[in-house]
């Protein structure tokens, strides 16, 4: 059994709109049906499980029969940030899935994920026990406390910028999130930073730039104009139905 985990448990108070970005809209479809959309369409993900702000549960289940993503199976709470999101799913998970089982969690705001990094995720997980999607950084990069004054840059050939899907063998992710509740390891930013704070290796999957995470209100410009170039047929369709 593969499973996507999608975590759309986030609210941003910094996010200048008034509704949680992932429910933001382009082109007339919310940004977490563009990521549902692609595990829906990927070949080896056979269900998907959606972690969620409270009061938008309803509004989750009704895209899913809107835009047809008939692998949504389940709608839950999730946490209070995405440690405890992800746990949230995998205690769900734990009723029927175990070791050989694979989970993928990603970003519910990560909409330009494409098939290939989900598989690529997924093959290195059968190969390591997890495939964590990340890339090289091509920007200088200093140490700051306050973001207006540097004082010493790091080698930008030894950092990697890591993003979700993240895979992982079910039984080792569920044992990570038990040893980080025994000894109070809280707080963890996603599954990998949970992994190094425990003292565990990370392997890496190919992610890519296009990878956007939507996070400020310019993210949601730049996925639209990413989108369109991406997705001309699209464009000469809205032409159409407004000309």
């Amino acid at each position: 059994m593969n499973t996507a985990l999608i975590l759309a448990g986030g609210l941003d108070p910094r996010f200048q709109m008034n509704i949680p970005k992932q429910f933001v809209n382009v082109n007339n479809r919310p940004v977490i049906v563009y990521t549902l959309e692609i595990f829906q369409n990927h070949q080896d993900i056979d269900e998907i499980i959606v972690t969620c702000v409270d009061g938008w549960q309803e509004m989750v289940r009704v895209y899913g029969k809107q835009f047809g993503i008939t692998k949504l199976r389940e709608i839950i709470s999730g946490g209070k940030d995405a440690q405890e999101s992800t746990y949230e799913g995998l205690k769900l998970l734990r009723k029927r899935m175990g070791k050989g089982d694979m989970v993928v969690i990603h970003d519910a705001i990560r909409p330009m994920v494409s098939e290939k990094i989900i598989t690529r995720s997924m093959q290195m997980c059968r190969k390591k026990g997890m495939g964590v999607a990340a890339t090289y950084i091509m920007d200088t990069i200093m140490h700051s406390w306050d973001g207006q004054e540097g004082y010493k840059s790091i080698n930008r050939y030894e950092i990697m910028k890591v993003q979700t899907p993240q895979a992982f063998d079910f039984e080792f992710i569920w044992n990570v999130h038990s040893r980080a509740i025994e000894k109070q390891c809280l707080g963890a930013w996603d599954n990998s930073s949970l992994l190094t704070n425990l003292g565990e290796k990370v392997y890496f999957s190919k992610g890519s730039d296009l990878n956007l995470k939507i996070n400020t209100v310019e993210d949601v410009e730049m996925f639209r104009a990413l989108y369109r170039m991406k997705h001309p047929e699209e464009n000469e369709k809205a032409k159409g139905e407004h000309g």
